[in-house]
């Protein structure tokens, strides 16, 4: 064979067992990949996002980031499976019905571990739970109430589902501020139609995670308490207080009844800066997604991670007012990128 034949197939062997340098980097087959599952597919779930991103490159692992786009237990059931037929190693999950998931989210958790975040399955074999105490940060949402409305006056109340442990907790937490009773650890009864202190909670109303069911809710509100002078509607889920807002200037009513918020939608935080709602509590979305993919990780990679007695790994809240809502938009959008 001729020698320069022969040495440029020797260089092409070569390029063939190394790779060519000029080539982009391809993922590595058996690289630990893990999956994060929202419960819907609103926007508070892109900074989530944003965090599980970073915690991607940090940690080295493939991410799969899905939500939900219907909300519903269901699909949320198909894409975990889904993730789970294509290999993932570990699984975050914001749970949509803890009471009818637990039974699937135990089977999860026999074949890869699970971290429930956001929303949890209490009674599961979950990991952790990674996310704001709701109790707590619904508490918050209370005393925004009550700055709202210190004479008293009606509440209603704004959520896509009561199924989450989230939803449930944070409704009692604005209802025992309005009460005064800000000792319970734990879920009781509240019943709508009721008066807590001065204030008459006149009703809770869900929505399916639906934006114009929402908005259709508020304003069947507004136009039942038409002449109600001292009222305010209350907003638990990230498109609740826009939908709200919609309803109440469709009304002509902006100033005049009162919105308390929850979580950083943009046209929320809008609202703040007009005067035209309260306030509203946030959660921290980016550390969510961040601080999952970072524990997700270790686990994977059969690595010590260390859990609080009781599994819980809070977040903490934050309340947004007409004060500082300028500045933590400018946070959001240095967390985004923009």
């Amino acid at each position: 064979m001729n020698r320069s034949i022969r040495l440029g197939l020797l260089s092409i062997l070569a390029m063939a067992m190394t790779g060519c340098p000029s080539a982009p980097e391809r993922k590595i087959s058996g690289s630990m990949k893990v999956a994060f599952v929202s419960n819907n597919a609103a926007e508070f779930w892109t900074l989530a996002e944003a965090g599980a991103r970073k915690g991607e490159k940090e940690a080295g692992v493939e991410l799969v980031f899905k939500r939900p786009q219907d909300g519903t237990a269901a699909t949320q059931k198909q894409i975990i499976e889904d993730l789970l037929a294509q290999g993932v190693n570990a699984i975050a999950i914001s749970v949509i019905d803890p009471k009818n998931q637990t039974s699937f989210v135990n089977e999860v958790a026999a074949r890869v571990p699970v971290i429930c975040v956001d929303n949890d399955a209490v009674d599961s074999k979950r990991k952790c739970y990674m996310g704001t105490a709701n109790l707590q940060a619904g508490r918050s949402v209370g005393k925004m109430v009550l700055e709202a409305m210190p004479q008293g006056g009606k509440v209603a109340i704004f959520v896509g589902m009561l199924d989450p442990i989230n939803a449930r907790e944070r409704r009692q937490g604005v209802i025992d501020v309005l009460e005064g009773l800000e000792t319970s650890t734990a879920l009781r009864e509240t019943p709508d139609g009721k008066k807590y202190g001065k204030y008459e909670v006149i009703g809770t109303y869900t929505d399916g995670v639906n934006e114009a069911k929402a908005k259709d809710n508020a304003a069947d509100v507004l136009t039942k308490n038409q002449n109600e002078k001292d009222l305010c509607l209350v907003g638990l889920w990230a498109y609740n207080p826009p939908a709200i807002l919609s309803a109440v200037t469709d009304a002509k009513r902006v100033g005049k009844v009162k919105i308390v918020g929850f979580d950083e939608d943009n046209a929320t935080l809008e609202g703040i800066k007009k005067g035209e709602i309260q306030g509203t509590v946030v959660q921290q979305p980016f550390e969510f997604g961040y601080q999952s993919v970072i524990m997700m990780a270790k686990l994977a990679k059969g690595q010590e991670v260390t859990i609080p007695q009781g599994g819980i790994i809070g977040i903490p809240h934050r309340e947004i007012r007409k004060d500082n809502a300028q500045g933590f938009q400018d946070e959001l959008k240095k967390l985004l990128g923009k």
